[in-house]
């Protein structure tokens, strides 16, 4: 056998190996991105779900607790008064007042208000404020507990907890008002960097990602929705202008509701993949979101691992090939 001969043997077997390991890592890698993907939809929904039961838990828990104080004699007993015998009652009901904004730091204020939305006792400086055109104000009046969304209020993020203050009528006289920060809420999402929370607006009123944007809509909303919100001061009466991103795939996601899995990408081209889940107590929905670039990264560097193992198999597979034939060769001329 010539030795240009031996080299074209050596060389198509080369190919032939190169063109097998080649569908074998292909077919791989197709698998391999898979079942990475199928996983990481898995985590991110596990996440939501998670996320979601964790804010409905602390707003369900704080809602309860404001209709428990609601009931004490002395808040129903002041509401349920004319102003003559208000005067009587009002140390009692501020010193219980007092009592709940000291026996948790997560309350900056506790008010009551009448009919009216007016502030008739409080804790801080609101003394005689309307706040008539807040829902948590009008759902209290209308008999129901309320927990608001995050609000730019007073210089600082804040939430409203309310609930009626009934007199022995069974009738709304009034309306218990708690005003807690928002780090309790926000709390639940953890600070991984990769959650939000959106009302059913699509507005962002928790934001825990890398590049925040609190009170910014998914994708632009028309006038006539952003106009209520902020007519009522939905967000705070320092929030005067709802802004938005263009993130269309999530912002659908959210008007669908229940869980989705969303693919989408972001402000700087990146893929990413996203869970969304609405809650039970409120019509907000969580989002968890990971690059998909992050998600695919330990089954690229696998690809690569492959790579190199083909490769230095390939080359030593060819030089033990050389090897045997010049071993061979000289003993078949010999003969």
């Amino acid at each position: 056998m010539t030795k240009n001969n031996l080299m074209r043997r050596v060389l198509l077997f080369e190919i032939f190996v190169c063109v097998v390991v080649g569908i074998i890592i292909a077919a791989n890698v197709f698998f391999a991105r898979a079942r990475t993907l199928a996983a990481t939809d898995q985590t991110l929904a596990s996440r939501a779900q998670t996320l979601a039961d964790s804010v409905d838990r602390v707003l369900q828990q704080r809602m309860i607790e404001t209709l428990t104080l609601a009931a004490l004699p002395s808040l129903r007993a002041f509401a349920a008064s004319n102003d003559a015998d208000r005067v009587v009652r009002a140390a009692t009901a501020r010193n219980e007042l007092a009592s709940i904004v000291a026996a948790d730091p997560n309350v900056r204020a506790a008010s009551i208000m009448d009919v009216f939305g007016t502030v008739v006792l409080t804790t801080d400086a609101t003394m005689n404020v309307n706040f008539g055109e807040r829902m948590f104000v009008r759902e209290a009046l209308a008999g129901h507990l309320h927990a608001s969304a995050p609000a730019n209020d007073f210089g600082e993020l804040l939430q409203y907890y309310s609930a009626p203050l009934i007199n022995n009528f069974g009738e709304v006289a009034g309306a218990l008002v708690l005003r807690v920060t928002v780090q309790e809420l926000w709390g639940t999402l953890g600070a991984q960097g990769d959650a939000l929370l959106v009302d059913e607006n699509g507005v962002r009123i928790a934001d825990r990602t890398k590049t925040p944007q609190l009170f910014f809509a998914l994708a632009p909303l028309p006038a006539d929705i952003t106009a209520r919100p902020l007519a009522e001061h939905r967000y705070g009466a320092d929030t005067t202008q709802i802004h938005a991103t263009a993130l269309p795939e999530l912002a659908a996601a959210i008007m669908r509701g229940g869980m989705n899995l969303v693919v989408y990408r972001d402000a700087s081209g990146q893929t990413m993949r996203a869970a969304t889940r609405r809650m039970v107590t409120n019509p907000w929905t969580v989002i968890v979101s990971e690059p998909e670039g992050v998600a695919l990264s330990p089954a690229r560097d696998a690809l690569i691992d492959q790579l190199i193992v083909a490769l230095v198999s390939a080359l030593a597979t060819a030089l033990l090939i050389l090897g045997a034939q010049r071993i061979v060769a000289p003993r078949e001329r010999s003969q």
